[in-house]
């Protein structure tokens, strides 16, 4: 539906342009635009959910449930919405803005870049 295919742009352009998940929530809500489940107001995690599907690009990737891995990508199965340039730019950007960090052990822990405790 092209109403939903330009929330769905509006959602990437907003993110690129600086704006937070929340900040996005707070324009589809002076918007009106209803959630992707018909509720009127947006929660974090569905604009997160989105910003994270590359199916909006048009790439469909299939997982077996069995062995958890990723076995089949499809490219072109649908029209795209966004570009395969502006997925990835999305994706750079939320790892810039994430707090989350890897050790050099491969634990993933919060940063305490901005925290008063001791590192």
């Amino acid at each position: 539906d092209d109403g939903q295919a330009k929330v769905v742009r509006d959602i990437f352009r907003w993110y690129l342009d600086g704006a937070s998940v929340l900040g996005i929530i707070k324009k589809l809500s002076v918007a009106g635009v209803p959630s992707p489940t018909g509720k009127e107001t947006w929660n974090k995690r569905s604009v997160e959910k989105i910003l994270e599907n590359e199916k909006y690009t048009g790439t469909v990737t299939l997982l077996d449930s069995a062995t958890q891995q990723y076995e089949f990508q499809m490219k072109e199965c649908h029209p795209p919405i966004i570009t395969e340039s502006e997925f990835r730019a999305v994706q750079e950007e939320k790892k810039k803005r994430s707090n989350i960090v890897t050790d050099d052990d491969g634990t993933r822990r919060s940063s305490r870049k901005y925290s008063s405790k001791k590192k």
